[in-house]
């Protein structure tokens, strides 16, 4: 995990209030301990609450005016689940509150509390299902790989033996692994958020360690993932952004130029792909139900 660090620059999102979170309010709560618990959360809101105006003016977890498809958490010590779940443990309770807070089931709030134990197995283990169940054609599917999930914005996913990885974005992620024999190796990440039972995908990375299927595009390989992971939870839609609505170009519009085509492939694309209604100017929506 050193070398994996070293070599992600990557800060993942929120990192100003997240650095004041683990720099400033932590160490004072949690002294040498790892395990963070209720009391201690409620202790950390109220040595930060009155300063999270302060960071990441551009793009803030709270109140966001330029991310509108992501539900702002409530103003509470639940909150904070999501950004100390990289730094330290955090309990299933918790992010069953947490998840509960943000308008989800109960069904959903307990597989989401059960991802975040980060199983290796997440879609065997939990949902039940084997890779090779995700289907895309009568000859393609995803025998030989493996789902796993993981927990908390700023967490880096393993690449696997050929060392990397991807630090999140977002709360919840999938993590996709090719399988060869004695090793795994990091195919994508599909970071979202849950809310209003409800799984909003914000996040499509590729660490280029292993690869889908060659006749299967990125996008078209991690959305089908995440859509099958969404049903398996419980949640009754699964959203997509636009390119053009992503947030990562509302708080860099700068670099639209550079990225954005790479960005209507692997969204717009893929989410037409797969028969989500919506437009480029908006998002993507698909029921579940």
């Amino acid at each position: 995990m050193t070398n994996e660090r070293k070599r992600i620059k990557c800060e993942g999102r929120f990192s100003e209030l997240r650095t004041f979170i683990y720099s400033e309010a932590v160490p004072i709560v949690l002294e040498d301990r790892t395990t963070i618990g209720r009391n201690d959360l409620e202790q950390i809101w109220g040595l930060v609450e009155n300063d999270i105006p302060n960071f990441d003016l551009k793009d803030p977890y709270y109140n966001s005016r330029i991310d509108t498809l992501r539900k702002n958490p409530k103003n509470d010590y639940l909150s904070l689940v999501p950004l100390v779940g990289s730094t330290t443990y955090v309990s299933e309770e918790l992010v069953r509150d947490y998840s509960l807070s943000m308008g989800n089931s109960s069904t959903v709030a307990d597989r989401l509390a059960t991802m975040a134990r980060q199983p290796r197995k997440f879609l065997q283990e939990v949902l039940e299902r084997e890779p090779r169940d995700i289907v895309f054609s009568s000859d393609t599917n995803l025998a030989g790989y493996r789902v796993s999930g993981n927990f908390g914005i700023g967490v880096i996913s393993d690449g696997g033996t050929q060392g990397g990885g991807i630090r999140s974005d977002s709360p919840f992620l999938i993590e996709i692994y090719k399988q060869p024999k004695d090793r795994l190796d990091l195919v994508s990440v599909v970071g979202f958020w849950a809310q209003d039972n409800n799984l909003l995908v914000s996040q499509l990375q590729s660490c280029k360690n292993g690869h889908f299927p060659s006749d299967i595009p990125f996008g078209v390989g991690s959305l089908r993932v995440a859509e099958v992971v969404a049903r398996g939870i419980g949640f009754d839609n699964i959203l997509v952004y636009s390119a053009r609505s992503h947030p990562i170009f509302k708080e860099h519009p700068e670099n639209w130029k550079q990225f954005g085509p790479n960005f209507v492939c692997m969204w717009d694309n893929s989410a037409k792909k797969l028969n989500f209604d919506g437009t480029r100017n908006s998002h993507y929506e698909k029921s579940l139900k």
